[in-house]
C-alpha cells in the first residue's frame, strides 16, 4: 500500500517534518497555553526537545504506529503546526491530535488540518474508527473535533494528571461508516496525492 506522505488542502500543505524545522517548532510549542491543553509536551520547550521528535518520526512512520504532519500554509510555506494520527493497528482505529501556533489560530487551519487527518486515516490507511481525547476545560478543540463530524462519546473523570492537578479527559470519535456519508458522498476533495511512502 503506497500510504501519501504530502496531503493539501484549500490553505494549507500538510508534509513530512524535516530536521530544519526544529526552530521553527521550538518557537512554536513553547506556548504555555499548547502546553496546557496537550499532555505530551513539555514547558518550557526546548530545541532539544523539538530535534528529538522530529528525529523519531521516520521510525515511528516505517513501522506504521504514527504519522505526524507539519501543517503548513501553502503560500507562505510557514510552519502553522502539526497534526497526527496515532494507529493501534489491531483494532483498526487512531488517535488524532493536533496542535496550532499562537500566531495562527483563529483561522480555522486546526479543523482544516483535522478533516485532512481524516481522510487520510479512513481513505489511505483503511482504519474502521478515529479518535480524540482532550481535557475538559479545551473548548476550542472540542469545537474542532465536532465541526469535523466527531461526536462526543463521554467523560473520563480525574483520567489526566497535569501541572499537579487531575483532569477529567471528554472523548470524541467517527467511525468509518459515518465518515463515508459525511465526506465521500458529498465528494469534498481534500486530498490530492504527491508521492508517497509504502
Amino acid at each position: 500500500m503506497c500510504i501519501p506522505d504530502t496531503l493539501t488542502t484549500p490553505r494549507l500543505l500538510l508534509r513530512s517534518f524535516s530536521p530544519d524545522d526544529a526552530p521553527s517548532v521550538q518557537k512554536l510549542a513553547d506556548d504555555i497555553c499548547i502546553a496546557a491543553g496537550v499532555l505530551e509536551i513539555p514547558h518550557p520547550y526546548m530545541l532539544e526537545d523539538a530535534r528529538e521528535w522530529i528525529g523519531e518520526h521516520n521510525s515511528l512512520w516505517q513501522r506504521g504506529e504514527q504519522y505526524i504532519f507539519a501543517i503548513t500554509e501553502r503560500e507562505a510555506t510557514a510552519l502553522v503546526g502539526a497534526a497526527s494520527l496515532r494507529v493501534n493497528s489491531t483494532h483498526a482505529h487512531a488517535e488524532l491530535g493536533y496542535w496550532i501556533g499562537e500566531a495562527f489560530r483563529g483561522r480555522g487551519y486546526a479543523t482544516e488540518a483535522a478533516e485532512a487527518l481524516l481522510e487520510f486515516g479512513f481513505l489511505g490507511l483503511g482504519l474502521h474508527r478515529i479518535y480524540g481525547r482532550l481535557l475538559a476545560w479545551n473548548t476550542a478543540s472540542s469545537n474542532v473535533l465536532t465541526r469535523i463530524g466527531m461526536r462526543y462519546e463521554g467523560t473520563m473523570r480525574g483520567h489526566a494528571w497535569k501541572w499537579g492537578s487531575f483532569h477529567d479527559v471528554h472523548f470524541f470519535g467517527i467511525q468509518s461508516p459515518d465518515f463515508y456519508r459525511r465526506y465521500v458522498e458529498r465528494s469534498p476533495g481534500v486530498i490530492h496525492r504527491k508521492g508517497g511512502r509504502n
